[in-house]
């Protein structure tokens, strides 16, 4: 005797569509990347949106996949990441402070993936991180600029 539709157990794959844009993970398949697609999130964020702040503990590996975002170190530097940059990822896997706050220049897409998914990933050898991610950074033409929710003198 068969079902009716109704009364079949319902499967639904996950999506890992949003991991098809995070750039450490290109080499990965579909089937590795939907034990990850619980864990990750595609958000849209406005600009001033604070991505992550200097000095706090690194919690999640954020990767912009559309829109800018500016980046203020310690002593003061800016530079400006575009799309495919990631955030957080190797302060994550070094359980690190990010060394930076980031924030975002125009509204952007981005996508969160949780601490604890992106040690999975290291260790399953899904996740390739770049040594540094500083080093890819381009130098902004504001060389001091803060955004306004930085800066005292900002009016």
């Amino acid at each position: 005797m068969r079902l009716p539709a109704a009364h079949l157990p319902y499967r639904r794959r996950p999506d890992v569509g949003p991991l098809l844009d995070v750039p450490a993970l290109r080499g990965a398949s579909r089937r590795r990347l939907a034990a990850l697609a619980p864990h990750a999130d595609r958000l849209r964020l406005p600009p001033g949106r604070t991505v992550a702040r200097a000095g706090d503990t690194a919690r999640e590996m954020t990767v912009v996949v559309a829109g800018q975002v500016a980046v203020t170190s310690g002593d003061g530097h800016t530079a400006v990441l575009p799309a495919g940059a990631q955030i957080g990822g190797n302060e994550v896997v070094g359980r690190r402070p990010h060394p930076a706050t980031v924030v975002t220049l125009t509204d952007a897409e981005v996508v969160v993936l949780a601490g604890p998914a992106v040690l999975w990933a290291q260790r399953e050898g899904l996740l390739q991180l770049t040594p540094r991610e500083e080093e890819s950074w381009t130098p902004s033409p504001w060389p001091t600029w803060r955004p306004a929710a930085l800066s005292s003198s900002w009016r």
